[in-house]
């Protein structure tokens, strides 16, 4: 009698349900922002930040990479981000043209998808894109930090620190977009077949 070894479905590998619990931790964090608890919306930040390092950690030691994996850990970072500058611009920490321009090269992305591959592209993400995330994660809880009263009025110039970090990371948004998006369109010639029918 031979053993047969059951497979585990693609979305419980640790990785991909690291990365769910971002995703399901993001509203948490704008509630927390919006309801005015700026300590555990750090908090809940901090986690989202470390959760997006050690998805990625875990898949490449453990080798528990995956197509879903590859889908959905650069849309959870994408929605983080977003959620996460919004909530600080509506709070009056951030200027809107940094919620402008992420939108923006998100939209691009996303519609440049759905035209060239009817769907996800299946791209592995950049280390332009691993050092955005990195600079925002660290930038924007340094500016939420930096809301707090008694930092606020001893340490003026920790929000001008952590608006250089964020100011680094949308730039850095933006070339990551854009080699994304040449990546797309690369991957759209090799295939070799219409982008639409």
């Amino acid at each position: 009698m031979t053993d047969t070894v059951r497979e585990r479905p693609d979305w419980q590998t640790w990785p991909n349900l690291i990365s769910l619990f971002r995703l399901l931790l993001i509203p948490v964090f704008v509630w927390l922002v919006v309801a005015g608890h700026p300590g555990w919306a750090l908090v809940a930040l901090v986690v989202i930040g470390v959760s997006d390092w050690a998805d990625g950690f875990i898949a490449r030691k453990f080798d528990q990479g995956s197509k879903l994996g590859k889908a959905i850990d650069p849309v959870a970072d994408r929605l983080a981000i977003i959620a996460i500058v919004l909530s600080l611009v509506l709070t009056g920490l951030l200027p809107w043209w940094v919620v402008a321009v992420v939108v923006l090269v998100d939209l691009v992305l996303v519609v440049l998808s759905s035209v060239l591959f009817h769907g996800n592209p299946d791209l592995d993400v950049t280390w332009t894109g691993k050092i955005r995330s990195a600079l925002l994660f660290v930038g924007l809880p340094v500016l939420l930090f930096s809301a707090v009263h008694t930092v606020d009025e001893n340490a003026p110039w920790v929000r001008v620190v952590a608006l250089v970090f964020v100011y680094l990371g949308t730039a850095g948004h933006v070339l990551a977009g854009v080699q994304y998006a040449i990546a797309m369109f690369a991957k759209r010639r090799a295939v070799g077949a219409p982008a639409a029918r």
